[in-house]
């Protein structure tokens, strides 16, 4: 055989009942061999390179049908052959499973039986020590307003325990003096979209009995007019704020 320096056995030698030859199978590198062995000589070998899977095991007539070739001897009984042969696929077969199964687990032992080493109390961990530092901030808290404090006072006393910082209270907003708004002799506060619609419409009235020549300066007056209403409204919306203010 070429390849018996290749040949890597998966069972013992195993003598055919009737004769003086002995079975061995093994690999030849991915595939199936057999060979026949007499004493120590190997007489022939084959290799089954022509199956399907490399790893499927040759069936018990492709041995036998090799073995029936090889061996011209008369009145060979072909029974204790095949019986030879099932013996040595059966050996071959669990020992494929058993490297299989151990190919699978493969350091699953080796794991479990490792233990971490304990550090002994004494040792100190050396860690990089921090060179520099950092200069830290006030951090800066608005206070509590008022009406936190009128609609929750639990929160608001919290708040002061931990921000430090103490509030008004609502008598103290009341009894200060607030400066009024000066009137015009006759003047009634009217909401700011009824007296945009009454101002446009006489703008408008206005602006049909202008001529052309005109238009420049109507375009003046209606630029100062919207601003005295916004400077007006903006008043307005103040003073009502301080006097809600006051009512509370």
């Amino acid at each position: 055989m070429s390849n018996d320096s290749n040949f890597q056995p998966y069972t013992p030698q195993l003598g055919i009942v009737g004769s003086s030859y002995q079975l061995q199978m093994g690999k030849v590198n991915k595939f199936w061999a057999v060979r026949l062995v007499k004493g120590k000589d190997v007489l022939a070998s084959k290799v089954f390179k022509d199956q399907p899977d490399p790893e499927e095991l040759p069936l018990n007539n492709q041995i036998t049908g090799w073995i029936l070739s090889v061996l011209a001897i008369p009145n060979l009984n072909t029974y204790q052959i095949q019986k030879t042969v099932g013996f040595i696929r059966q050996k071959a077969q669990t020992v494929m499973e058993d490297q299989e199964l151990k190919r699978q687990s493969g350091g699953k032992d080796e794991s479990r039986d490792a233990k971490l080493e304990k550090v002994p109390d004494d040792v100190q961990v050396k860690r990089p020590q921090v060179q520099g530092w950092v200069k830290e901030e006030p951090t800066q808290v608005a206070p509590v307003s008022d009406e936190v404090v009128t609609q929750s006072p639990g929160l608001a006393s919290s708040n002061q325990a931990i921000t430090g910082y103490s509030t008004g209270t609502v008598e103290s907003l009341k009894a200060q003096s607030l400066p009024e708004i000066p009137k015009g002799e006759g003047f009634v506060p009217q909401p700011f979209s009824y007296r945009a619609r009454g101002v446009s419409a006489n703008i408008a009235q206005v602006g049909d009995g202008i001529s052309g020549g005109g238009t420049s300066k109507m375009n003046h007056m209606e630029i100062r007019l919207a601003a005295l209403e916004k400077r007006v409204t903006k008043l307005e919306f103040e003073n009502m704020e301080l006097k809600d203010a006051l009512n509370r």
